[in-house]
Order: C-alpha cells, then structure tokens, then sequence
C-alpha cells in the first residue's frame, strides 16, 4: 500500500521526532517518479477557555505598552506561540532538505489536539497518521485514557501508526 498524505501531529518532542523519522521512511517507500508524497507536520496549541469573571483583569500588553484585558493578554500569547510554531517547523522541515519525490509541509493551528488532528485528517483526505505515544501499561494506562494519541486512535477514519 502506498501513501500519499501522512500527517505527524508534531510538537518538537522526541517522541514526535521519532514519528516523523518513520514518516519519511514510509513517504519514501511510497514515492516514486510519478508519485510525490506529502508529509505534514502539524501543530496544536491548546486552547485556553477564559471565564467571563476574568475579563476584569488587566495586563501590559508586550506589543503596545498598554492595559489589556486577560481575553486581549492571551491572543497576544497565540500570536507569539504560532509564530515560535512556524519557526520551529520550519527548522525542522529544512533539516530534512529536499528528499526526492516528498514534500514536507507545515501546519499550525489552534484547538482541541485530537479534535483538531482527526478534523485535518478528514478534510484533507489524509492516508495514514504517524504520531509518538508514551506507551504507557497496566495502572498507567488507565489513567492516560484522555491521551490525545489514544482518542485519534480510536476515532481516525484513516489508519493511525501509534510509535514510541
């Protein structure tokens, strides 16, 4: 079976590097002349729910000086994360250079990571998702019953490669 579109859920972790390495192998065996894979790094920042009750608390914005409200303070942090986001897998997609007949592309987003991961994964037509779990066995593993790699598991539409 070959693959055309791999996601890796990413996020600089050893375990997400390991991912990847396995990504490209894969992409590898599946390109060929008439055949470019695309390998997608992919970037979710949770998302902070904000209580109403802290609309009253005032920060220093970084950009302007001024008082913000916490709801303003944390779009500011969004911003910077995303772009520290978009540097770091850039760095990541350069050390990787040009690899024959794959392409390796970025994404970054905000949100729930499995929600997010499985949504991408059907909206683009992803074939396989490549992503790092801890493994974990016996008691552990009932308590990590809320993993993100767990939950897209379990409800990917695609197959999910699971590696540690």
């Amino acid at each position: 079976m070959s693959y055309n579109k791999i996601l890796v859920p990413y996020d600089s972790s050893k375990l997400s590097d390991i991912a990847l390495d396995h990504a490209i192998r894969i992409a590898k065996m599946s390109s060929n002349s008439d055949n470019i894979v695309n390998v997608i790094l992919f970037y979710i920042t949770p998302e902070i729910h904000i209580p109403f009750t802290f609309e009253i608390i005032l920060f220093k914005s970084k950009k302007t000086g001024e008082s913000i409200t916490f709801r303003e303070h944390i779009k500011e942090l969004y911003v910077e994360i995303k772009s520290n986001a978009i540097k770091m897998l850039d760095e990541k997609t350069k050390e990787y250079g040009n690899i024959g007949n794959i392409s390796i592309q970025s994404k970054v987003i905000i949100g729930i990571p499995a929600d997010e991961i499985i949504k991408f994964a059907d909206d683009e037509n992803i074939d396989l998702i490549i992503m790092g779990t801890s493994g974990l066995a016996g008691v552990s593993k009932i308590k990590a019953i809320g993993s993100v790699a767990r939950s897209v598991s379990e409800k990917a539409k695609c197959p999910v490669m699971l590696v540690r």
